[in-house]
Formats: structure tokens, sequence, C-alpha cells
């Protein structure tokens, strides 16, 4: 709104009218000026006289005012203006808002005690919402209502906050209640229950509706707690007898999971499973679930027991398998080293191998890395020993084709004797020395044949 200052008419015989109006909390305010007589003359304004003269229309707070409505004297040419776009009805207007401020902030008070949640926000933003549309006109009554109106805002978001938090509290209890409700600890879940219940009803409203709301699931999860355990109890007898029915079952799986194990780790995994399915199996009454466990469990001893022995055999046996391979290895290395590959050596080599094979296994983790070292100390020997042997057929190759180049000659200078040897007798016998020589050449060249053949495979 413009708010100023009255204007001055300098007028000694102005009229003016001041009324207290309680509605707004101020004053309102009307001055008759600038009168004249039929002589043109000043004269005091009249209300119905004919006079010319001017109005000026407003309100005034605390020495400040506000102007509706100007009309101007007649001497200054008669115009009207006017301060807001009321005109003629803005004090009508201004005091009908005002009262519905009122109304609102009342309205606002109540919704934020007596509303919950939705409900409030909805009205308390509906309430904002035509407040706002309406004009602020600056009066005191407007500044009172205005400070009501946040106030019941703040108590509501303050109510809300406290709602907010009870409603954590009590979700939580309901949470909580949820988790009992599937126990088959009756006693000590129908104690708690009641516990649970005793703290919901002490924690301050979340609200009306949703006070009810929480009171009605808990409700419902104790109806279903005790349905549950109504229904254990009237059909115990039944159930324990299914429950020792089903223990005798697995005790007899068990046994007989024991009477010839092949794989440890499936009948170990089976006990297990066996295991589970009698923790589920319930209680049979007391009068059998002590004994019915003690069978069990004698049987699981059984197994772990069973199990224990033969992989201390087992891993024995590793340990023994272990040492004697070892020791396989380090002699074959010492004969490799020793560089004698005669016929001893060389049975004992073969001897290693038909003892390796008995030494039986030495486990996962050494069983192939011990038969790479003996394999390796093996190798090494046959390798050296193929290079001797190579040696002396290289050798023997060398003294076999030097035998049979002599011959050669021979066989020649015996075929030119026969040509210039005029005797038959002696023509004769050169003919049987070098058929005799010519056997014995080719002897050689087998020898030779053979040796070339295993050098070619070596």
């Amino acid at each position: 709104m413009n708010w100023e200052n009255r204007p001055e008419f300098e007028d000694s015989l102005e009229k003016r009218k001041v009324k207290v109006h309680n509605t707004f909390g101020g004053k309102v305010v009307e001055i008759l000026y600038g009168a004249k007589d039929a002589d043109g003359n000043p004269t005091e304004p009249k209300d119905a006289a004919v006079d010319g003269h001017g109005r000026w229309y407003g309100i005034e707070v605390d020495g400040k005012y506000c102007m509706f409505a100007w009309r101007k004297p007649a001497s200054e040419g008669g115009e009207t203006v006017y301060g807001t776009e009321y005109k003629e009805d803005a004090l009508d207007i201004m005091e009908t808002q005002v009262r519905k401020k009122l109304d609102l902030c009342r309205e606002a008070e109540n919704a934020s005690k007596n509303l919950d949640g939705d409900a409030a926000k909805e009205k308390l933003d509906a309430i904002k919402a035509e407040w706002d549309a309406m004009t602020d006109w600056e009066t005191p009554k407007e500044v009172e209502y205005a400070e009501r109106m946040n106030r019941s805002m703040e108590r509501y978001g303050e109510i809300e906050k406290s709602r907010a938090e009870a409603s954590d509290a009590k979700q939580a209890i309901i949470d909580q209640a949820e988790e009992l409700k599937s126990s088959t600890s009756w006693k000590e879940a129908g104690n708690k229950l009641r516990e649970l219940r005793k703290t919901l009803n002490d924690i301050e409203g979340a609200g009306s509706q949703a006070d009810r709301a929480f009171r009605k699931k808990f409700r419902e999860i104790e109806d279903e707690f005790y349905a549950k355990r109504k229904e254990y109890f009237d059909t115990i007898d039944e159930r324990r007898a299914e429950s020792k029915a089903k223990k005798e079952a697995l005790i007899e799986e068990a046994k007989g999971l024991l009477t010839k194990v092949t794989n440890w780790k499936a009948v170990g995994d089976k006990m297990e499973d066996l295991f589970t399915q009698w923790r589920a199996a319930g209680s049979s009454g007391r009068e059998f679930d002590d004994d019915l466990w003690e069978q069990f469990k004698e049987q699981r001893t059984n197994f772990f027991e069973g199990r224990r022995k033969f992989f201390e055999e087992r891993n024995a046996q590793w340990a023994a398998s272990k040492d004697k391979k070892r020791a396989l290895i380090e002699e074959a290395k010492e004969i490799t080293a020793s560089e004698d590959y005669g016929r001893d050596n060389t049975e004992r080599m073969k001897e290693l191998d038909k003892e390796w094979k008995t030494a039986g296994f030495s486990g996962k983790a050494d069983n192939d890395r011990l038969w790479d070292e003996f394999t390796e100390a093996k190798e090494a020997f046959w390798d050296a020993k193929r290079g001797e042997i190579n040696k002396r057929s290289e050798a023997a190759l060398e003294r076999k084709e030097a035998d049979a180049a002599q011959l050669k000659k021979e066989i020649e200078n015996l075929e030119f004797k026969i040509t210039i040897t005029p005797k038959a007798d002696d023509k004769y016998e050169l003919e049987n020395s070098i058929d005799h020589k010519k056997d014995k050449l080719a002897a050689i060249e087998k020898d030779i044949a053979d040796i070339k053949e295993r050098l070619s495979k070596q």
C-alpha cells in the first residue's frame, strides 16, 4: 500500500471527519475543502451543498495516511483519482478481507491442533493460498493476524515433527512385533509383545489417524501370534510324533552312511545335510529328545572319528611315499653323477622305476612334483648312457669301415694275382682266399649298416 503524509490543502475552512475502526486498527479520515459560495468566495463546505468542494478520503494509522479517493475541488477541475484498484469500495473490501484473515487464523489454529498428516497439510495449504490471494493493506490488525498465522504454521511444523518422531518410534515397535510374531519361543515372545504394547501406548501421539492405524496393526500382529500359538499347542502331540519319526529316520540314514565310505567328502556333506534336517525337525518332547539326540550324535561322532582316522592313515601313507620317492630320486642322481653306465648301474636304474611304482600316491600337492624330479634324474642317466653308447658305436663304425677298406684292397690284389698266375692250383687257392675275404667283407658291411641304423635312431 502507498502510505504517506496527508496532503495539506491550506484551507482554514476545511471540514474534517475522523472515525476509529477497530476492524483494521486505524482511523477513517474524510476531508472536505475548497468550497466557494455563489460569489466565488471561500466558504465552509457542506456535505450536500453544491459548493464545488473537494473531498480527500482514506485511512490513517500511527500518523501515516493511505488515500482511497480524492476528488479535486471544482476550482481545480473536479477530477477524481483513486489510491487503490477498488476505488470507492476500498474500505468495505479492506475490512471484509481483514475480517476474513481473522477467520483464516482461527481455521489454521484449529487445523494445526486437530487434523493429522495429509489432511492438516492440505487444509493449511488451502488457508495459506486464500490468505495470499488477498491484498496486504499493511494495517495493524493484519500484522497481528499474520503473526497468529505464522505461529499456527510453526506450531503445525513442530507438531508434525513430534508426530513424525512418534511415528518412527511406533513403527520401530511394529517392526519388532513383526519379527516376534513368527517366533516359536511362545512364552518369551508373548512377554515381549506385552512390553511392546505398553511402550507403544506410552509414546506421545503420532496423530489420531496414525495412532489408530498403529494400534490396529499391533492388534493384528498379536492376533496372528496368539492364533499360531493356539494352533501350535492344539497340534503339539501330532507334531512331536512327526518329529520323533523323522529323527528316528535320520538316525537310521546316518548309520547307513557309515557302513561303507568311499568318499569322505560326499559323506561329510550328506552328514551336514542330515544335521540341518535334524535341527529343522522340531521337538519330539522332553521324554524323547535327549535320547534321540544321543543316538544321532553317536553316529556323527563315529563319522568324525572315522574320517579323522582315515585322513591320519592316508597322510601317513603319503608321508612314507614321499620319503621313499625322495630316496629313489637321490639314488638316481647319485648313479647319474657316478658317470658309470655299466650293467650294474643300468640294471639298478631299471629297478628304481619298479620301486617307484610300488611307492604309492604322495598326495596331490607333491605327487607330480616328485615324479618330475625323478624323471629328470633318470633322463640325465639315460641321456648320458646313450651318449656313451654313441661314442663307442662311432668308434666301432670307424674301425669296421677301416677293416672293410683293407679287405677290399686285399681282394683287389688277389684278383690281380690270379690274372698273372699260370698254375691252375695256385689260381684255385687264390680264388678260395678271395671268397673267404668277400664273406668276411660282407659280414663287416652288415655290421656297418647295423651301426649306422642304430646311430640314425638316436
